[in-house]
This record gives structure tokens, C-alpha cells and sequence, in this order.
């Protein structure tokens, strides 16, 4: 039996991401402590069978000495459990984690699931992530990604070693709990945007495109043409203390006067999505691989989605779904259209090749014996 810790800036992230991998992990009979903050799904980490320990970390990172309090707090719970390896996640869990797994002479493994604004922001704080990754990646006994771009980022800047490092397909998705799930075939089309409520995942560039695809159709029903029926829906939780975040005014607003209905949050994504036509993500932010288009693949929803980081990785462009530009509304709008006038059958062609796709790439049985053999490998 070996004791693995895993770390997030979020017990959400752990549960609703890497749960399935987790209960491999425990199959396999080691045991298992999170180290995360304290939220509505921490006593569900618990229930599941994980030892659960809270620590608290500021997602700004503004002050110095709550910082300091929380790689203290790392430092003194690796040092209690001494675990044979440590699994971090999240850039700032990736560099405070490894220097404490390093203290006390533990293996540490990272987990990149997108570079975030480290590399794509300019300012003090990204400019001192990149130095802090600088300084502690190399100390990583290895580094799993989730895309080739950030793997060639982090070869580029010498964070890694290639013989130290590997990929995976995204964080893994269990297929028996995401199955395949036709859409009502009720002659209205349904797209769904599933993520943070965030500028930079592409939420305004989907409100602007429905808007868009609302007034192409009344503008052909003006001209008496017959036109088809389609809905727009947001879900995900609202997070306005992030720069990105979009503030719940604004989205009660979209609900109000827009062809976009705002669905708040769930715990059961797999309720809402399977009676939706078609998933969305026009998302412009470093992505590992976005759980909201693998779940999609998994139910043999068609996706669009944006050739951008992360992104690209889990369509065939044609095949699975369409690929639009970042930043984009009028592409986004037409692939849109292409969607609604494709027609249900074909809709559902291309959902049944995104399943295959699933289950050939996204499986959490790959991804959780992946890590396992990492870690067997380390220890």
C-alpha cells in the first residue's frame, strides 16, 4: 500500500474532476489524503474515502503572509503523513508542493491542466509565476500535461526534462457514468455553454453569436421564409472574484433580454447536457483539455469549439464537431447555423464519432493507470 496526496486550490476540482481516478487509485489499495480548502464538496471527498485535510489558499495570491501561511500548512501536513509521493494540481499547488515534497524528501509529481494567465498575462504577478516555475518545476521528480503545446512551453523554457515528463489525454472521464444520450428530436436545436461564467472562456463571444444567429433567422422570417427553432443556454457557477468574471447582474440581464437563458450551477451536469443538440466552448484561455467538451464527447454531443489551446485537442474538426478562430463571433456564429441546418441525424453522426473518440482518448482508466505507473516508477 502506498499513501498518495493530492493537492488543488479547490476540493470542487478533486471531486468533480478526478474522482473516478481516484477510486482506482484506492482499488489499488493505497491510500489516499487531499489537500485542499474547505467547500460544499470537501465531506464528499471524504465520503468517498479519501483522509481529507483543509488548507487554505488565496486563488489571488495578494498577500504575502497568507502565502506564506499556506506553504507552512503544505509543509507541516506532507511532513505528518509522509506519503510516498505527492500529486499536485494547479500551477500554484505545482510550485509551493514541490518545494514542500522536496523538504522532506518525497516524491512529487505535477499535473499541468492549462498554463492559465501565467503565460498569457502580462504584470508582476504572472512575470513572478514564471519565475517561481522557473525555480521549482525542474525539482519535480516528473510532469504530466494534458496538451502538446504546454509540454513544448515547458521543454521551450527548460521547466522540464523530456525524459521527465509525459501525457495524458485531459483528466479522464468515466465513461459508464457520461454515456451516450440523444437529444430530443423535437425540431428545436440546443446549444449549451457549460464552464466558469468567465470573459475568457468565451461566454460573451457565445452570448454575441446567439444574438446574432437570432437576428439572421428573424431577419429570413421577416422575408417570409420559414426558419427553424433553436435555444442558447449558459451553465456553470459565477465567479466574480476573478478578473475574468463575469458578474451575476450581467447574466440575469442576458436571460432577460437575450435569446440566452442563464441555468446557474449543478452538480449534475450530465442531467442538463443530454437533452442538449450541440456543446459550446469558444474559449480563448489556456486550456489543458476542457472537461466540459470531453464530458460532451462521452455523450455523444456534437461540440464547437475554438482552434486554441487545449481546445483543438479534443475534436476532429468536420467530424466530431466544428473548430472556429479564438475571438471570433461571426465564425462562431455560422458554425452556429451549420449546426441548426445540418439537421438531427447528422448531429447525431457526429456525436456517435466524438463517443469513439472518448473512449479511444479520454477513458479515467487510462489516465488514473497512467499516474500509477508514474508513481510505481518514482517510488
Amino acid at each position: 500500500m502506498k499513501k498518495i496526496v493530492i493537492t488543488s486550490n479547490t476540493s470542487w476540482f478533486v471531486f468533480n474532476f478526478f474522482r473516478s481516478s481516484i477510486v482506482e487509485f484506492m482499488k489499488d489499495g493505497n491510500e489516499v489524503y487531499v489537500l485542499a480548502p474547505k467547500d460544499a464538496y470537501s465531506s464528499r471527498l471524504v465520503e468517498l474515502g479519501c483522509n481529507y485535510q483543509e488548507v487554505s489558499v488565496d486563488r489571488s495570491g495578494a498577500r504575502i503572509a497568507t502565502e506564506v501561511s499556506t506553504f507552512r500548512s503544505l509543509c507541516q501536513y506532507i511532513y505528518r503523513i509522509q506519503p510516498d509521493c505527492v500529486l499536485n494540481f494547479t500551477p500554484k499547488m505545482n510550485i509551493y508542493c514541490t518545494l514542500a515534497a522536496r523538504l522532506h524528501s518525497i516524491k512529487v509529481v505535477n499535473s499541468v491542466a492549462g498554463l492559465g494567465s501565467i503565460f498569457s498575462e502580462k504584470g508582476f504577478k504572472p512575470l513572478l509565476g514564471k519565475a517561481l516555475l522557473r525555480m521549482t518545476q525542474p525539482l519535480a521528480h516528473h510532469v504530466v500535461f494534458q496538451n502538446p503545446d504546454d509540454w513544448k512551453v515547458y521543454l521551450d523554457n527548460k521547466l522540464v526534462k523530456r525524459e521527465l515528463s509525459s501525457r495524458v489525454h485531459g483528466i479522464g472521464i468515466n465513461l459508464k457514468r457520461f454515456r451516450p444520450h440523444p437529444a430530443p428530436n423535437d425540431g428545436v436545436t440546443r446549444f449549451i455553454l457549460v464552464a466558469r461564467m468567465l470573459v475568457n472562456k468565451g461566454v460573451v463571444d457565445f452570448v454575441n453569436a446567439a444574438k446574432a444567429v437570432d437576428e439572421y433567422y428573424q431577419l429570413r422570417k421577416q422575408a417570409g421564409f420559414s426558419v427553424p427553432q433553436y435555444e442558447f443556454s449558459l451553465l456553470g457557477f459565477v465567479d466574480e472574484d476573478n478578473p475574468q468574471g463575469i458578474p451575476l447582474s450581467q447574466l440575469e440581464w442576458w436571460n432577460d433580454n437575450t435569446p440566452v437563458k442563464f441555468l446557474g450551477e449543478t452538480d449534475d451536469v450530465f442531467a442538463v447536457v443530454k437533452e442538449q443538440d450541440c456543446v459550446v466552448l469558444p474559449s480563448f484561455y489556456r486550456e489543458g483539455m476542457p472537461q466540459c467538451l470531453i464530458e460532451a464527447c462521452a455523450m455523444a454531443k456534437p461540440i464547437i469549439t475554438t482552434d486554441n489551446v487545449g481546445c483543438r485537442e479534443t475534436i476532429i474538426d468536420g467530424e466530431t464537431g466544428l473548430l472556429v478562430k479564438p475571438q471570433s463571433v461571426p465564425e462562431l456564429k455560422e458554425a452556429m447555423i451549420s449546426m441548426i441546418e445540418m439537421g438531427y441525424k447528422k448531429r447525431l453522426q457526429l456525436g456517435r464519432k466524438g463517443r469513439k473518440k472518448a473512449e479511444k482518448d479520454f477513458c479515467h482508466l487510462k489516465v488514473s493507470r497512467h499516474y500509477l505507473q508514474v508513481i510505481e516508477s518514482l517510488i
